[in-house]
């Protein structure tokens, strides 16, 4: 196999494989990028065997074949060479030769015949499939990622929850126990159907392909495996298997106070407040009273801090405490300007946050006793 392609275009296909390759793996290939010829270019692969992409990349192919060489080598290579175009080959025994002007590198490589397959979306047959704006998808990914656990112990909260509860919409919930973020949104296509668990790692794949551009995501789901495809990447990942905890039980059906403030006024109070906080629980006391919210955190090691910000209240005068860092996370991921609503009814229930004018998000936090 011999091919040229620019710098530029074999970064882009090589940087979508840097989180999903294995650093340390009893099975070497997976370590590898697959690159394939095409009748138009190539297309690099690769996978873990639970998350696999592959990209389809501009190249002119003067040897069709394909090979499979490690995949971090080849993207530092490709990463410090000049910009100029690169000329790949395979030589005797899978070695790979990559030259650019006057470097040359002689790599090793492995039977490409040894590569694990891939499930591929243009095997997929799922009529019930949505086709959503990537900067859509990104914004909901945001909005929900923070709030996967990262306890391995609990599979069924190791990932985002997709679910089409009515048909036209998608929702994103993602639950550590602690906290719960839920966002709704309207998409094309797709019939009410139950939800899947995507994988965390899965998750993280998927916004890295929604970075740049404005392209439409296709998302479609069979027999235990997600594909999403958008340009000229294809995405595939194993769902987590497991029941997802019924999201609809957690969320408060009313709350009888009502505390309105600046997304930036609070998120800035409660970084600063927080330093003093400790490092395990990081609690920080929110004091509401008509007009006014006051945040203290008391650490007999380290000190305390405290501040007031102006805020929309009208009740009784009322303490409860949170971990910062629950709420530091969803107002960090929401609009410079806005303006959030939290809920409660009393110090030992979950909190309930709302944006202003949206009614298709919500997170709810459960408070701590400081």
């Amino acid at each position: 196999m011999e091919f040229t392609i620019s710098r530029e275009e074999l970064l882009q296909g090589l940087y979508l494989t840097q989180g999903i390759v294995e650093r340390r793996t009893t099975i070497p290939i997976l370590a590898n990028v697959l690159i394939e010829s095409s009748d138009d270019g190539i297309s690099i692969a690769a996978t873990d065997q639970e998350v696999g992409v592959r990209r389809r990349c501009e190249a002119k192919v003067k040897k069709k074949g394909a090979l499979t060489t490690n995949a971090r080598k080849l993207y530092e290579i490709a990463r410090e060479l000049p910009e100029a175009p690169l000329v790949i080959r395979s030589l005797d025994n899978n070695w790979i030769e990559v030259s650019s002007g006057k470097s040359r590198f002689k790599i090793v490589g492995l039977d490409p015949k040894e590569f694990p397959a891939m499930p591929s979306a243009d095997s997929v047959h799922d009529n019930q499939g949505i086709s959503i704006p990537s900067t859509l998808l990104k914004e909901m990914i945001e909005r929900a990622s923070f709030a996967v656990s990262v306890d391995e112990t609990r599979l069924n909260l190791s990932g985002i929850f997709f679910e089409r509860p009515e048909a036209g919409q998608l929702r994103l919930v993602a639950t550590d126990g602690h906290r719960l973020s839920m966002i709704t949104r309207s998409v094309e296509g797709g019939s009410a159907a139950p939800g899947v668990i995507i994988p965390r790692k899965g998750v993280g794949e998927i916004a890295k392909i929604l970075e740049t551009g404005d392209e439409t995501v296709r998302v479609q789901i069979q027999g235990g495996v997600a594909h999403l495809s958008r340009g000229a990447v294809e995405l595939s990942m194993r769902l987590v298997e497991g029941e997802f905890p019924d999201y609809k039980q957690v969320v408060p059906q009313k709350s009888e106070r009502r505390l309105a403030v600046g997304v930036e006024p609070l998120l800035g109070a409660l970084r600063r407040v927080s330093i003093v906080s400790s490092e395990r629980t990081r609690g920080v006391k929110m004091q509401i009273e008509p007009g006014r919210l006051e945040l203290s955190s008391i650490n007999p090691d380290l000190g305390e801090a405290s501040e007031e910000i102006a805020a929309e209240y009208e009740g009784a005068a009322f303490g409860i405490g949170f971990n910062a860092k629950y709420l530091i996370d969803v107002l960090s991921v929401l609009g410079p300007g806005m303006q959030v609503e939290i809920g409660f009814n009393d110090e030992v229930s979950p909190g309930v946050l709302r944006c202003e004018g949206e009614t298709d998000f919500l997170y709810v936090v459960m408070p701590m006793r400081l």
